[in-house]
């Protein structure tokens, strides 16, 4: 047995069978979370590499399998970004009831994730660029709804995303070039450029952004924000293990500033662009950017404190997108206007989705006693001392975040609601409330999600 067959061609097998039986929606959406958080828990129980007793037998787990000339490796330094990407799957399938998603979101989902580990496991590294663009190809069905024509965001996803395969492949290349010409400058300079231009369209860096609020305007938001949450995440592993590998890389400054220079513009910009908006769903595609910019931050600090900080923020970020995501698309079901001129009845409709809005729009902004906070205030302290124009716009771009927020909460509470009829099922209910109640105990007791999140850099011995 391999942990590639386990964690790879399995969960893929089983989203080919579930896409076969996707017209009965509600056993796909819990076989598919089912299986997830069943690989999730392996991921942190089984022994790779080892042995393990299945009928009596003992079978060894052996961390790689060959494919057509080439290596898929899932070792023991793997083992955190299984556990949180299964488990991410889970969380968003649980959630797919109660978000209202269409048929065909459990078993494409799960086979997207399947092929993003195998992006991360495949060897050479070359070959990760063609496997994301394969999930960047599935996730489209997802977005677009049957009968109807792809949308503006849509296309500009699918451009984005496939412009960024080529350079990724050519800056893989170069990477590899380097390795037999270390002396070269000008071979180092294209590798640098060539690959922080892949990152910027897969990552929709600054000014390949303008796609994301689109996309959450015109798709589920619960669908958006799945891959919102999954994507990002595997291109920001991706960027660490180039890291890790190459020494030549992790020690350029002028890829780091790099970094620096795009976060510190998305983070500002997205901001500023939320501090204006009028749409709630727009509003989500700006936050999506700004939170991969302070992500690009945390790295571009090139210090142990700076991976310390990117991995500690990753849970709370995800579930703080993962409760927006799903107050939208409670508030979408029961007929609630996402705009903000609109928003009169919003909070006699769906109270508990409202509230939730909110508290994840206040937590990712970075307001104390919620799970953004413990990690936004140290980020800005150790960017405030390399560079006090970077956390001069960071503080811009929180503050605009936050006033979207307060402009939000105004339009809900413009008038006094004359009564409450909360149209939520109870199921809907206890989602956001759990998610609520766990952005405010990560809030106000950091220490247990930031060990955890610890792990993740495990696999990157060479970082530090």
């Amino acid at each position: 047995m391999s942990t590639v067959v386990l964690w790879i061609f399995v969960p893929f097998g089983v989203s080919i069978l579930l896409a076969l039986f996707h017209r009965f929606t509600s056993f796909t959406r819990w076989a598919a979370a089912g299986v997830a958080l069943a690989l999730s828990v392996a991921a942190a129980l089984v022994n790779f590499g080892g042995l393990i007793l299945v009928g009596g037998r003992a079978y060894e787990i052996s961390t790689s399998f060959s494919v057509l000339g080439r290596q898929l490796v899932l070792g023991s330094s793997d083992r955190f970004f299984l556990i949180l990407v299964y488990g991410l799957g889970a969380f968003w399938f649980l959630g797919a009831p109660a978000a209202g998603t269409h048929r065909l979101f459990a078993p494409l989902g799960l086979s997207i994730i399947s092929i993003l580990v195998a992006s991360l496991a495949v060897e050479p590294f070359l070959y990760a660029a063609p496997l994301v663009e394969i999930a960047v190809l599935v996730s489209i069905p997802m977005l677009v709804a049957v009968g109807k024509p792809a949308g503006q965001g849509v296309l500009r996803y699918l451009i984005f995303m496939t412009l960024g395969m080529p350079f990724m492949l050519l800056g893989g290349w170069a990477l590899n070039a380097i390795e037999l010409d270390p002396a070269s400058e000008s071979l180092l300079l294209e590798a640098m450029f060539l690959l922080g231009l892949g990152l910027a369209f897969w990552l929709a860096m600054f000014p390949f952004y303008t796609w994301v609020p689109l996309l959450t305007k015109e798709s589920h938001p619960y669908i958006a924000g799945f891959l919102f949450s999954l994507l990002p995440t595997v291109v920001f592993f991706l960027m660490l293990n180039y890291l890790d590998t190459f020494a030549f890389l992790r020690n350029s400054a002028t890829f780091f500033q790099g970094l620096r220079l795009a976060g510190t513009i998305m983070v500002a910009t997205a901001g500023i662009w939320a501090a204006f908006q009028r749409d709630l769903t727009r509003l989500f595609g700006y936050i999506v950017i700004q939170e991969t910019g302070y992500s690009l931050l945390a790295i571009s600090l090139h210090s142990q404190t700076g991976l310390e900080l990117f991995a500690a923020g990753l849970i709370p970020r995800l579930i703080a997108l993962g409760l927006f995501a799903l107050a939208l698309s409670v508030m979408q079901r029961h007929n609630v206007s996402m705009n903000f001129e609109e928003e009169k009845l919003a909070f006699q409709q769906t109270p508990i989705a409202t509230f939730a809005s909110l508290v994840a729009i206040f937590s990712i902004s970075g307001l104390p006693l919620l799970a953004g906070f413990p990690v936004r205030q140290p980020l800005l302290e150790e960017l405030g001392a390399d560079s006090v124009a970077a956390v001069t716009w960071a503080l811009i771009g929180s503050a605009g975040l936050m006033y979207g927020g307060l402009r939000y909460m105004a339009a809900l509470f413009r008038q006094a609601p004359k009564s409450i009829r909360s149209e939520e099922g109870f199921y809907q209910i206890g989602l956001l409330s759990a998610g609520i109640v766990i952005l405010v105990i990560a809030g106000v007791f950091p220490s247990p999600i930031i060990t955890i999140a610890m792990n993740i850099l495990q696999a990157f011995a060479n970082l530090f």
